[in-house]
């Protein structure tokens, strides 16, 4: 047997067994040379990988909107007197012109009585001014009547006319008076509860009667950020190149879609955003004024963009990469670009082409220059439109 003999301070000279010898060998051994000794240990890491592919992607943006009515009225009284009887349901639907509120007329009926007769009595002087006028006129010309009387005929026809066209102007105002003891719907819509009951005194300062609003259709006002702002409505043709689709409270998308109407002309200095509003017709009367929705805008053709797995996204100080597999099945960093999500998927604007395999999962044993055992996991329907154009 081979002994190593160590010196000690007690005795200068200790054996210790070949045995013991090696297995402190193999304790202080580093682990790399430990691992290339071991069956199997030198094999190149697996790992998941899926093919970037081109798809179509119908581009959108979602911001949070309010529908609000495309008109809006307050009811209110244009003269004074006691409310009658309620012509409408609270809540129903109204056509324009129909009367909704009635307000006791009859001091309006006497007022344009009286107007008449004044009106009437201005005529009767009117007539009686002109022929004293002509007769004066007559008497003048046969050197018969003085020109202080004709002066004076002359100015009693001029009052007479004007005192006509004043109680003519006030039977006009007297009959306007009384058309609006009779309150109609200035608009069609949906009018809202009735703040006033019957045998109310009211008048000009007594605020709204009643609100009605215009259903159908319906306008959606929603705020879009300046840098956002470039591809949506700020010309004809940008407003053609898109549609929009509410989503409701409950997630279900709105089955009518909408159009932009126009976007603001400033910007809200708080916000730095603008305000974009949107027509959308509501026949089944499913969007109420003041509601709260998410507004779609999305463009009408889809694009061919190319698609990488979100699960192959990482992030670090310096911002968005991804682990790529080459054909010599090593690993390559990649920076890149992306824009919107679509489900599992993310647009990659930059840094990726059509068929670049990029690594989905196990990206905690891969680093760049590493060669690894990629496992292809793309989905069957998702390869065809993998591999790369002959366009680009």
């Amino acid at each position: 047997m081979i002994d190593f003999r160590l010196p000690t301070p007690a005795t200068g000279r200790r054996t210790f067994p070949m045995r013991a010898a090696l297995a402190l060998a193999l304790a202080l051994a580093p682990a790399p040379l430990l691992a290339q000794g071991a069956p199997g240990a030198g094999a190149p890491p697996a790992v998941n990988v899926e093919q970037v592919r081109l798809g179509d992607v119908t581009e959108q943006q979602v911001f949070t909107g309010r529908i609000e009515a495309a008109e809006s009225v307050e009811i209110r009284a244009r003269v004074q007197g006691y409310l009658g009887a309620r012509q409408f349901e609270e809540g129903a639907e109204v056509e324009k012109g129909q009367v909704l509120f009635t307000i006791d007329a009859a001091p309006y009926e006497a007022a344009v009585s009286q107007a008449e007769a004044a009106v009437q009595n201005a005529r009767a002087a009117l007539e009686l001014a002109n022929l004293s006028y002509e007769r004066q006129q007559t008497l003048r010309e046969r050197n018969t009547g003085s020109q202080a009387s004709l002066d004076e005929a002359r100015a009693n026809r001029d009052q007479a006319e004007a005192t006509l066209r004043q109680n003519e102007a006030s039977l006009k105002l007297s009959q306007l008076d009384l058309g609006y003891t009779k309150i109609t719907a200035p608009i069609s819509g949906r009018i809202g509860v009735a703040a006033f009951s019957e045998g109310a005194f009211i008048g000009p300062d007594s605020g709204a009667l009643a609100r009605i609003v215009q259903q159908d259709p319906m306008r959606v006002a929603f705020p879009v950020p300046q840098r956002r702002l470039i591809n949506i409505g700020q010309t004809e043709q940008q407003r053609n190149e898109v549609v929009i689709k509410l989503r409701l409270a409950d997630g279900s998308i709105y089955d009518q879609e909408g159009e932009i109407l126009f976007t603001n002309i400033e910007a809200n200095e708080g916000t730095d955003s603008v305000m974009v509003r949107a027509s959308v017709a509501n026949p089944d009367r499913v969007l109420y004024d003041k509601q709260l929705v998410d507004v779609i805008v999305a463009a009408r053709e889809p694009e061919e963009k190319l698609l990488m797995p979100q699960s192959a996204m990482l992030i670090d100080q310096q911002g968005t990469y991804t682990l790529v597999v080459n054909d010599e099945n090593k690993v390559e960093q990649r920076r890149i670009e992306t824009g919107e999500q679509r489900g599992p998927a993310v647009v990659v604007t930059d840094g990726l082409k059509a068929g670049d395999r990029v690594i989905v999962a196990g990206q905690q044993k891969a680093q760049p220059g590493m060669e690894v055992a990629p496992q292809d996991v793309t989905p069957k329907e998702q390869a065809t439109n993998a591999a790369p154009s002959t366009n680009q």
